[in-house]
């Protein structure tokens, strides 16, 4: 299998990237709720060392490390899917370079 275009088609696939509303949470599973949330979008990112949500009870350095680790978030997930043109369908170099520069607006 070619990994690009694996990763190209798992990047197609739906997912569920909704965060939780208001109303279905509350003091009791706050942190049950957004745990999920987080290590669903977790999947997606470049390096897999994921800090634990954690709970009320954690120390506020790993919060901050928390919170820097998903301000760095980089992801691999791709929209290619999304693009005007495809580049493998270019019949030369010229129309190749043409249509990488369309894609990225």
């Amino acid at each position: 299998m070619d990994p690009v275009k694996r990763r190209k088609y798992d990047s197609s696939l739906p997912f569920d990237e909704k965060i939780p509303e208001p109303g279905t949470f509350d003091d009791s599973n706050f942190y049950e709720v957004f745990t999920k949330c987080f290590d669903l979008n977790s999947r997606w990112s470049i390096n897999k060392n994921t800090p634990n949500f954690g709970n009320e009870h954690m120390p506020l350095a790993n919060v901050k490390k928390f919170y820097k680790w998903w301000n760095d978030f980089k992801s691999w997930r791709e929209f290619s899917q999304y693009h005007e043109y495809d580049v493998n369908e270019a019949s030369c170099r010229d129309e190749r370079r043409y249509m990488q520069q369309e894609n990225k607006r």
